[in-house]
Order: C-alpha cells, then structure tokens, then sequence
C-alpha cells in the first residue's frame, strides 16, 4: 500500500509530463506553422503581382504587366479607395486580347484563365470623380478561384502547424492545473 507521500509523488510527476508533452507539442507545432508560413509566403509573393496602394487620378488609368507562373485559374483581387469609388479593371494577354473586364464600387474578387507563361497587362482605371487608392492581388491565391481548391500548397502544412500549437498550448494550461492541484493537494498532505 502507497504512502500519502508516494501518491503525491505519482501525481507530481503525472503533472510534470503533461508540462513536457505540452511543450513538445507547442515546439513541434511552432516549427511546422514557421517551415510551412515561410515557404508559403515566398511562393506567393514570388508566383503573384501585389499591386500596394497606387493612387490614381480621376479618368486616369495604372498600368502594369506580369507574367502567370501558373496555368489555369487565376484569382483577381481588388480594392478601391474610397469605397464608393467608381473602379473599371482589365486584363489583357500579349495579342492584346481582353480576358477579364469588369467595373466596381469598393472590393471586388474574379477569376480568369491564364496560359503559363503568357504575358498580361493589367489596367486599373478611376472611372470616377476623385482620386482613389487602389490595393490588388492578381495570380494563384489557394482556395480561390476555379480549380484552386485541389493547389492549397503549403496552406494545409501552415494549418497544421498553427492546429499543433494550439492544442500545445491547451496541453500547457492542462498541465499547468495539474501542478498547481497537486501542490495544494501536498499542502494538505503536509499539514496533516
């Protein structure tokens, strides 16, 4: 038969391990979210055009080219600035023909199929009366667009990692209960 002492001991150690296995599970979710999210991030900003707040006058249009890294469905993503403001954007390829044309207030997200390899030209123009800001994205975003669902990635590897942390943290808050439970519980031990 176990002493109060021993069954202390037991218990002390049982908090312990949940401690370390929380914290084994936070490092190993930490390494898998920083890989995954690193390689993630090189590969979007390298296989996409970011186009930062260009100010664009009244009747005035931007203009800039890209070549699509990837085939297929390509996701076209925009913001304008006021949001009212009245936006018209368009995508050409290289023979000059228009593969995605649309006008919009505020936000807008639409897809278009691109040729690897194929230069496009992109024309941003302030159909309204004001100057505007405009923020886009335009190429291969995960989860967007046709087809885009089966390229996730590193999404799935970054979704994991940030999974596996969290359930070290909760591990830790476990575990940390644990401690503290049973050091009060040795405080009685001792008293008696």
């Amino acid at each position: 038969m176990r002493s109060q002492t021993e069954e202390f001991m037991v218990a002390l150690k049982r908090s312990y391990i949940v401690l370390l296995v929380g914290i084994g599970t936070l490092i190993a979710g930490s390494l898998v979210l920083g890989v995954n999210a690193s390689t993630l991030a090189t590969e979007f900003l390298s296989n996409n055009l970011v186009i930062k707040q260009a100010t664009i006058a009244p009747d005035e249009q931007y203009t800039t080219e890209m070549v699509s890294q990837v085939g297929g469905s390509v996701s076209v993503l925009m913001r304008g600035q006021p949001f009212e403001a009245s936006v018209q954007g368009s995508i050409s390829d290289s023979d000059g023909t228009v593969v995605w044309k649309d006008q919009f207030n505020g936000d807008y997200i639409g897809n278009f199929d691109a040729t690897r390899g194929e230069q496009y030209t992109i024309q941003i123009k302030n159909t309204g009366s004001e100057e505007i800001t405009v923020d886009a994205i335009v190429g291969n975003i995960p989860f967007m667009g046709v087809g885009n669902d089966a390229k996730t990635g590193n999404v799935g590897g970054t979704l994991a990692g940030l999974g596996a942390g969290i359930i070290g943290i909760i591990i830790l808050i476990v575990g940390g209960v644990l401690f503290f439970a049973d050091r009060r519980a040795k405080k009685v031990v001792a008293a008696n």
